[in-house]
């Protein structure tokens, strides 16, 4: 008797919206965070070369900042490190986009949306490590009646954080059943 192998997930399966989908949401996210960057960089200038614009008080400014390191500034002391972060980056977009439409990953929309969205923010940061050789930041979010301070991000930060999130909560859900096979009931227990 031979058992049945489930059919490997090929390139071919995966429907031709989920491609449009996930090049739509990663291109126009890099492109998003790349317009605010230059947007809000010529209005407030260089950092430390205006005082920071108030959106509201003692909570959110506009700031400028440049970012040598990854979120957060994680790793900013290290040599090298924008180059690093940009090579860290291609190579997880890299790694994404074998995952998602030459593994079949891309089957699952959820999935396809969350790792575009990581995709937007690894491109948009990218671009900034390779052709500035830093990343430009100017959203301060700090909440003073608390005593919390974010360091200064921008909006690729965003949607590499909301992306992760995404993952995290997709990888915690419940196995789904596969296409095509009912869902498994246990049987009653016999009556006495």
């Amino acid at each position: 008797m031979t058992q049945e192998t489930p059919a490997r997930r090929t390139t071919r399966s995966i429907p031709a919206g989920r491609y449009i989908l996930f090049w739509a949401i990663a291109l126009a996210g890099a492109g998003f965070d790349l317009g605010t960057k230059s947007y809000f960089f010529g209005k407030l200038g260089e950092p430390h070369e205006r005082p920071p614009l108030t959106v509201i008080h003692n909570v959110l400014e506009l700031q400028t900042s440049y970012n040598p390191g990854a979120l957060w500034g994680f790793g900013r002391g290290f040599p090298y490190s924008s180059q690093i972060f940009a090579a860290l980056s291609i190579v997880a977009a890299a790694g994404i986009y074998v995952w998602l439409f030459i593994l079949g990953a891309a089957t699952d929309r959820r999935l396809t949306v969350a790792l575009a969205l990581i995709t937007a923010g690894a491109l948009g940061n990218c671009y900034d490590r390779l052709a500035l050789g830093h990343v430009r930041d100017f959203v301060h979010l700090h909440v003073d009646a608390i005593n919390f301070d974010c360091a200064i991000f921008n909006f690729a930060d965003n949607m590499l954080v909301v992306g992760a999130v995404a993952l995290v909560l997709l990888a915690l859900r419940p196995e789904a059943t596969e296409v095509g096979k009912p869902a498994t009931t246990p049987e009653p227990a016999p009556s006495v």
